[in-house]
């Protein structure tokens, strides 16, 4: 996996998975991350919508696939581990309903781990007339879901997205979840801009600055706007459409232009989880990038009321890790023929089997029963 912040690397996630369809239990073996080198670059200038010839596409695409090959032959090796399946999220250039592009030659992973892959997991829910995302609801149903209570788990990554997670007795049909506001796209570009850094590591800057609750209000309302009562939220897009916002705080101190990005995220988060469920949010697990960020964690704990931990304090599921894993639970999803996009959170069931796969002679089923 790989963020739509195109952060510089590829996160990896080896998972055992055992039983079959939503009974499935899965858990981390081992994880791995690497830089993905000069190939994030040229995937930047994509998701931009930079024009270049189709060889460079190609040429990319291809140093994508053979860059997901090398880190996944590594932390198979590792492990010493076969895998049964590869599931690849791919780069995410291009998003508008009904039109997306989960940018990356898949052919390599094949040929390098002889297994089954499967890839381009949005599409058949797209052409579906979906919004092919968030995909990851009923995948975080398999690894956060108990008898105990309802939680919220939030991915803070290039945007935040976010499920409503019932208790397991209520089943998928009680599952929300939407893309919610840009995250990283805001804090890295104020990092870059005002600290000159790739990001604000841990939150250090914004804990000493303080919030222009003005400043913080505007851009909150830009990046999560009042949505219409009735009507089907729309997945978020690819890359800075909302960093020009950060523009709004050039006059602030360095730090306080990082507190007042990491108060709009949390205002806008605290905002539309109360538009958009129907209970009171009491427990949040957060994951993602800015799930180490301490300020932007406070921020969301005082505005929404609730208790905030990372996954790895809650489930042992590390932050970095948690969307890699659950492509592989999305994926073995798809082998035991669920689909794993719900009308509730896309806005409609897909009428065909979701992702592509290449099954090369390889066996199906997925790696334990």
């Amino acid at each position: 996996m790989t963020g739509t912040s195109i952060d510089g690397d590829i996160d990896a996630a080896l998972v055992a998975v055992r039983g079959h369809g939503l009974a499935m239990q899965a858990s981390i073996e081992a994880t791995l991350s690497r830089p993905l080198g000069a190939v994030a670059d040229d995937l930047r200038r994509i998701a931009a919508q930079e024009p270049m010839p189709a060889r460079d596409f190609a040429r990319i695409a291809r140093a994508f696939g053979e860059a997901h090959a090398r880190t996944l032959d590594e932390l198979c090796s590792g492990a010493g581990v076969q895998p049964d399946l590869a599931v690849l999220h791919g780069q995410t250039v291009f998003h508008a309903p009904p039109l997306t592009w989960q940018l990356l030659d898949p052919w390599p992973v094949a040929a390098q781990l002889r297994c089954r892959v499967r890839y381009d997991l949005r599409s058949a829910n797209v052409v579906s007339g979906g919004q092919g995302a968030p995909i990851t609801p009923i995948a975080d149903f398999v690894m956060f879901a108990d008898d105990r209570s309802a939680k919220v788990v939030m991915n803070l990554g290039g945007f935040i997205n976010v499920t409503f997670v019932p208790m397991r007795a209520q089943g998928v049909e009680a599952i929300r979840g939407f893309d919610l506001c840009a995250c990283n796209h805001l804090l890295d570009h104020v990092a870059r801009a005002r600290l000159g850094s790739a990001y604000d590591a841990d939150g250090a800057a914004a804990s000493r600055g303080t919030s222009s609750e003005a400043i913080a209000e505007r851009i909150s309302l830009a990046i999560a706007p009042t949505q219409t009562a009735g009507t089907a939220r729309r997945s978020l897009g690819t890359g800075d459409e909302a960093a020009r916002l950060v523009e709004l705080t050039a006059a602030l101190p360095p730090d306080d232009a990082c507190r007042t990005i990491v108060e709009a995220i949390a205002d806008a988060t605290a905002r539309t989880l109360r538009a958009e469920l129907s209970e009171p949010t009491t427990d949040i697990l957060i994951a993602g990038g800015s799930a180490r960020n301490r300020a932007l964690q406070a921020a969301i704990a005082r505005r929404t009321g609730a208790a905030v931990r990372t996954t790895d304090e809650s489930n042992g599921v590390p932050v970095g890790m948690r969307e890699a894993a659950e492509m592989a639970i999305l994926g073995a999803l798809a082998d035991d023929g669920v689909r794993y996009s719900l009308r509730q959170v896309t806005g409609a069931e897909s009428l065909i089997p979701e992702s592509a796969v290449i099954n090369a002679g390889f066996s199906a089923g997925n790696a334990q029963d």
